[in-house]
């Protein structure tokens, strides 16, 4: 796959100006031309997301749109449908080890867990994560849920 030869061989890339919105871009081309559920998946996301919460996009530094309550990001989704969130490393830890998320692409040990929105089965999911990395990043505290 491009994007993760891309990510994990020219990381340095990211630090040209305007590169990462280019290749993201490229990416968003590639979805909408060749895989329209996962397109879907991405707009119900962004639909939702501000039906429930006060949140502001803006395009994020390393390409996508980034999700941001004040001056506070949340997380981003990548053109590829691929959704970065800010949980916390014990957060993190009990998804990954769960398979609800994976551990993020380039920072696989920070607080930052990837998860893949691929069609519209997956919206429910991306919700709950972002539900928590939104509570987590505004509050500062961990919710504790029971499964």
């Amino acid at each position: 796959m491009m994007f993760k030869f891309v990510v994990r061989k020219l990381r340095w890339l990211a630090r040209i100006p305007v590169l990462p919105q280019l290749f993201d871009a490229g990416l968003m081309v590639a979805t909408m031309l060749f895989d329209r559920p996962r397109l879907r998946a991405m707009e119900m996301f962004e639909n939702a997301i501000r039906r429930k919460y006060t949140i502001h996009t803006r395009p994020h530094r390393f390409g996508g749109v980034g999700f941001f309550i004040g001056t506070t990001e949340i997380g981003h989704l990548h053109g590829n449908g691929l959704l970065d969130l800010f949980v916390g490393k014990s957060f993190r830890a009990e998804e990954i080890r769960r398979g609800r998320a994976l551990p993020h692409h380039v920072f696989p040990d920070s607080g930052w867990i990837s998860f893949w929105l691929k069609s519209p089965a997956d919206i429910a999911q991306a919700l709950e994560l972002f539900e928590i990395a939104s509570t987590y990043r505004t509050t500062g505290q961990l919710i504790s849920r029971a499964h």
